[in-house]
């Protein structure tokens, strides 16, 4: 997740409809220049060269800062790469690149993303952009199949082939070689009041700016978007699930992709004056339909907006075992509408079942059948909550619902490193798309309720600025570890009577969960100590990214969160976004199952950084793209995501087939191989080069998807 209003000026001012309206529109043109170099007419980026997917080899990640090194602080080629605890990293896309055939960009920031087989020879790479209109700049505008026009977020899809990705890591070869063509995961999205999104002329309306009542609410006069009829703000974390990923029948029974807008548009509605003072809002944003919980239907390319999620915006949603063939479970990480304190809070739904509880009618649309049969229709949000009598234990003197008491016990030195809690929901279930309702009406605005306090029970709420979680990929389990981002920290959370609890509930939805809680990671100074083998090194060598820019030796702002489980080793790649004026980091945290905890105490290993406004690179104008530089600014990687079964070769040297990684197939490979062999993706969003071609094509901020193994001392 990246603040607002981070691109540059100069991306701003660059003509947006001159250079994709025409790639688009004379696809020829493109075709015919094939895989060769596109070069830029504009005036304010005459000097930018526009590549194809998969040009770009160098990389925008470091193993230490280039300092006064020469030869890296040369533009368009990487620094320094030689990675402390990774193998090899390679770029397979970078943000500003365009499809060859096409001409349709790559937008960013790259965010969410994952892999999956396209067919038995096609590896599709997915990532969707993480982009906010007019509070940053407009994505070039993507065209749905009704007609409307969608500016902002993207999610993107690359195909490369199957043998030459595998492969890749082991030569020297461009990503450009093995590109197979690009798109989007869906072409048709459904708003939050159940209809197919139609084009603002015909009455279409996107959430983001609608009343419950259907009024649409136009953006403040210096805010209204003038690429397309609305736009998805912020896609930010992802999360790619496959059907019966927990045995047969058990989890979705599609596959799908889970995401949602997040944060809070207010500003959207902010009339300001030329000093920025607000003059008026046009609308408190509580009074809209809020923000999108998305999931799409990947075979049919169909997006749909899923309120019984909830409307508040999150930055990931996140499924785990439910242990039982009638329900799914979903984590619900982060945001909470700017409202907070808030807790940590998951989704229970039942499938099969309409938003009144009621088996699906036969004649049920297809937007229905979709949502029923994955438990997307009949649900509730559950908070943690904490007993009464057990906070004095985890150091809470005074329970109290406005302070960030969650935050509080995670930097207590001297609190216990677990506690029993309970996930309980409010009174608020979405009642269907018959009676839409607006944020104000949701579970957003109950957790700090006094009347709303589960029964001997406290909600144990915290700075709602909680990143990534990641499941345990183990199928016999149910936990999962959250980044709590604000305080820093992980806490892992176990559901060991889940699937009881839902037999139990008699195809109702439970009262009340049942889960126990470990501080994998605390957030007080000393946590955290990263092993850097001499690599990590800040701007003119002052010190080291063992610790933070001002020594602090713990996480800050941590991010992206994958829990891989090889065949020697559970680790957890992390992802920082703090802002680090030395670059931000990316490290790996070796888990003891069994406890919860790191194998090696308050020891993680370094692994690469990135940006920060002292970086020599950005400092000196150097970007990876080449001429896309714009000033040295905050980077952030943000996620990963092993696609280790999906080049995995059997004994006689042939891939595992889709129907061998169907379900729980791809644990089972993944499992099996130690981690050193694993093969992973990940992104790196990269602001400060979002000039040149990334401004050009309208990609609004600049980054790069990458591939890479790990070398690590397990």
């Amino acid at each position: 997740m990246k603040d607002f209003a981070q691109s540059s000026s100069t991306s701003r001012q660059v003509s947006r409809r001159g250079f994709m309206g025409g790639m688009i529109a004379a696809g020829a043109g493109a075709t015919a220049l094939g895989a060769g170099l596109l070069r830029s007419t504009s005036v304010l980026a005459q000097t930018a060269v526009i590549k194809s997917i998969g040009q770009v080899t160098a990389l925008i990640a470091e193993a230490s800062t280039a300092g006064n090194t020469p030869e890296f602080l040369i533009d368009g080629q990487s620094g320094d790469i030689d990675f402390p605890f990774i193998a090899r990293m390679k770029p397979i896309a970078t943000i500003g690149e365009v499809d060859a055939d096409t001409g349709m960009a790559l937008t960013g920031y790259p965010d969410g993303h994952a892999a999956f087989l396209a067919d038995e020879t096609t590896v599709r790479v997915i990532y969707q952009s993480e982009s906010y209109g007019t509070m940053s700049s407009e994505t070039y505008p993507q065209v749905m199949t009704s007609g409307v026009t969608f500016t902002g977020s993207h999610i993107h899809t690359i195909d490369y082939d199957r043998v030459a990705f595998a492969d890749f890591l082991s030569n020297d070869t461009a990503a450009a070689d093995m590109v197979r063509g690009s798109g989007h995961l869906y072409n048709t999205i459904y708003n939050v009041f159940g209809d197919e999104v139609l084009p603002k002329a015909d009455g279409g309306v996107w959430g983001n700016q609608t009343r419950a009542d259907g009024t649409l609410v136009e953006f403040a006069p210096a805010m209204q978007l003038t690429e397309a009829d609305f736009f998805v703000n912020s896609y930010c974390g992802a999360y790619y699930e496959v059907a019966n990923k927990y045995g047969e029948g058990i989890g979705f029974a599609d596959d799908v992709w889970l995401t949602a807008e997040e944060w809070n548009i207010q500003e959207m509605f902010d009339v300001t004056d030329s000093e920025g003072n607000l003059v008026e809002s046009l609308i408190d944003t509580a009074d809209t339909m809020g923000l999108a919980s998305v999931v799409v239907d990947i075979a049919n390319k169909v997006a749909y907006t899923a309120p019984a999620l909830g409307q508040s915006g999150y930055e990931k949603l996140l499924p785990i075992n439910p242990g039982h063939p009638d329900y799914v479970a979903i984590v619900l990480s982060g945001y909470n509408f700017d409202v907070e304190p808030a807790p940590m809070a998951i989704y229970i739904g039942r499938k099969g079942l309409d938003a009144n509880g009621q088996p699906l009618a036969a004649d049920a649309s297809q937007r229905d059948q979709f949502l029923a049969r994955n438990g997307l229709l009949y649900g509730k949000i559950y908070g943690m909550a904490v007993a009464n009598d057990a906070y004095a234990d985890l150091g809470i003197a005074e329970i109290d619902t406005s302070v960030r008491m969650l935050d509080a016990y995670m930097a207590d030195e001297n609190a216990p490193d677990t506690f029993d809690a309970a996930f309980v929901p409010t009174s608020y279930q979405w009642g269907g798309w018959d009676a839409p309702v607006a944020v104000r009406e949701t579970e957003v605005f109950k957790w700090q309720d006094a009347a709303e306090q589960p029964a001997g029970h406290t909600y144990f709420v915290g700075d709602s600025k909680t990143e990534h979680p990641a499941v345990d990929p183990d199928p016999s389990k149910h936990r999962w570890v959250q980044n709590l981002s604000q305080a820093g920290g992980i806490l892992a959370v176990e559901m060991p009577t889940l699937a009881d609890a839902l037999a139990a509930a008699g195809g109702e939805l439970p009262e009340m969960l049942t889960a126990s809680a470990t501080r994998t990671l605390p957030a007080y100074d000393g946590s955290l100590t990263l092993e850097i083998s001499n690599k990590g090194i800040k701007h003119g060598g002052e010190g080291t990214h063992a610790t933070w820019e001002d020594g602090t030796a713990r996480t800050v702002q941590n991010d992206g969160l994958m829990w891989v489980k090889a065949s020697d080793a559970d680790v957890l790649l992390v992802d920082e976004d703090s802002g680090n004026d030395y670059g931000d980091r990316k490290y790996a945290l070796v888990l003891d199952t069994q406890t919860m905890q790191l194998a090696t105490p308050g020891t993680g290993y370094f692994l690469a950084m990135a940006g920060g406004s002292n970086n020599p690179r950005g400092m000196s104008g150097v970007s990876a793209y080449g001429g896309t530089n714009v000033r040295a600014k905050a980077s952030e990687f943000s996620g990963t995501w092993p696609v280790t079964a999906l080049v995995a070769r059997k004994a006689d040297g042939s891939f595992y087939t889709a129907d061998e990684l169907a379900g729980m197939g791809i644990q089972e490979v993944t499992g099996s191989l130690p981690i050193n062999e694993q093969t992973f993706i990940g992104v790196v969003q990269h602001s400060g080069d979002s000039g040149g071609a990334v401004a050009e094509t309208q990609s609004d901020n600049g980054g790069q998807v990458f591939m890479f193994r790990l070398n690590l001392p397990v």
